[in-house]
């Protein structure tokens, strides 16, 4: 763009209209006739594109700031925020590119240069990875159906991993007519829940909303059940899959062998005076290894560490009683969760979390034991008073079903010590509504001062620390 600019010593109205008349006069100064004013034309080129910048730029430039001071944080609080900022961000940016990858699929666009499908045509366009693309594709998809899955996503109450996890489910065709009655209570347990247990609640929920489906789905499983170990050179392969109704006994019995081995390994670590999980003498993948090992020399020698009932298995009493009801009538299993508070409601899973077929549980309790539990709305099972200061029998069991892995968040060990919220000493009862689950780590991380709550709202175990701050994820 060319600007040409007068520099005048006297302009007066009647002077303006000739000095613009000679705006393109070839000298390059001059006089009116009168010789009372003196002028200049002056030419600047200006790049109008260059003061501009793309929104990529004013967003990396967003970020630049909010890094700025990076080195200058060393605070867990200080550092723990800028990561909420930023994942905040990525969600709004990740609502953006469904958006756009809707919209393409809403106009047909993708179909340019020749591409069948939505994610083959943002693969060619980005260099992502073929699940990458078909999980963005999904989340696109879904958006058709539910807006409120974008929005979320934007206001960054719905992380990415939900969202996807969401998408799935509206993928699955199975489920799909389903989902419309329970989506938005699903996408609730998403904003409140960790991941893990929002998985959970999901896998509960699509197996018994397609019950029959997941039925037959445990028998071809289980009818290709295989095992094998084999060497190769100098090493010695072990391979096998199993159903869940055989996986669950065999889950349980390795998950406590590998919890043995690591309390070995912490006493030889405490032995030393060494306190960090690093001065462990064996890595976690060798303590599995040595694990399923001991497991073969028990067997050998007819030993067991666990001569109590291995597996618990929970199950509501209408998902019983209409297991019982296909059995008899030899039928196929309706839906059994056709209404948002079944998700909350219904079971059918080892108490570590393992789905189930209600179908095998209604098989094996014919051959197993068989105990009633009432649980209350709250999740509480039975009430010892302050008869007790440990957790023992079927107080600590209650518990157990109600969680059995630890609460602290990102902690997913799965034997604990139940420990109460209130503690004994101020007054706590002993009964399952003082008491969570921690493992030995976190448990002693107790006595610096962090406790444990339930959210009353979301009905979520929180830890609080000493300040009174709640360690929540986003």
């Amino acid at each position: 763009m060319i600007v040409h600019m007068f520099v005048a010593d006297d302009i007066s109205p009647a002077h303006e209209a000739e000095m613009v008349a000679r705006e393109h006069a070839s000298p390059a100064t001059g006089s009116t006739p009168g010789g009372r004013t003196s002028w200049a034309t002056t030419t600047w080129l200006f790049d109008i594109g260059a003061e501009r910048t793309s929104p990529v730029a004013r967003v990396r430039s967003a970020l630049a700031d909010l890094t700025a001071d990076l080195n200058r944080l060393t605070r867990g609080t200080e550092l723990a925020a800028l990561l909420t900022e930023l994942e905040l961000i990525t969600r709004s940016v990740e609502a953006a590119t469904v958006k756009v990858m809707a919209r393409a699929d809403r106009a047909d666009a993708f179909r340019d240069d020749g591409h069948g499908t939505l994610a083959g045509w943002v693969r060619s366009i980005i260099k992502w990875s073929p699940s990458e693309a078909s999980a963005r594709a999904r989340t696109a998809l879904t958006a058709h159906s539910y807006p409120a899955l974008v929005e979320r996503l934007d206001a960054g109450t719905l992380g990415v991993a939900q969202a996807r996890r969401l998408a799935g489910l509206h993928a699955n065709r199975r489920v799909r007519d389903e989902l419309p009655i329970v989506f938005d209570t699903l996408a609730d347990i998403a904003g409140a829940l960790p991941y893990e247990d929002f998985n959970t609640a999901v896998l509960r929920w699509e197996q018994l909303a397609d019950a029959d489906g997941a039925h037959r789905h445990a028998d071809v499983v289980h009818d290709s059940r295989d095992a094998s170990v084999h060497p190769v050179g100098d090493t010695v392969y072990v391979d096998a899959h199993v159903g869940t109704a055989q996986g669950a006994l065999i889950l349980e019995v390795f998950e406590r062998y590998v919890e043995a081995e690591l309390r070995h390994d912490l006493e030889a670590r405490d032995a030393l005076g060494l306190t960090t999980m690093s001065d462990l003498p064996r890595t976690a993948a060798q303590r599995r290894a040595d694990a399923l090992h001991a497991i073969f020399c028990s067997a050998a020698v007819g030993s067991s560490p666990a001569p109590e009932p291995v597996v618990n298995i929970l199950i509501d009493a209408d998902t019983y009683e209409a297991a019982l009801v296909a059995m008899h009538n030899d039928e196929r299993l309706p839906s059994l969760a056709r209404r948002p508070e079944d998700i909350h409601r219904r079971r059918c899973e080892t108490t570590s979390g393992l789905m189930l077929d209600p179908i095998d549980v209604a098989t094996a309790s014919l051959l197993g034991h068989v105990r009633r539990v009432v649980v209350a709305s709250d999740g509480t099972v039975i009430d010892l008073g302050r008869k007790s200061r440990l957790f023992t029998g079927a107080a600590r069991e209650a518990i157990w079903m109600r969680r059995r892995r630890c609460v602290w968040p990102s902690c997913s060990r799965l034997h604990c010590e139940v420990d109460h919220r209130i503690p004994w000493s101020e007054g706590g009862r002993t009964s399952p509504d003082n008491g969570d689950p921690l493992c030995a780590k976190h448990n002693r991380w107790k006595t610096r001062g962090y406790r444990t709550h339930m959210n009353p709202r979301t009905k979520v175990i929180e830890v609080t620390r000493p300040d009174g701050s709640t360690i929540s994820p986003v």
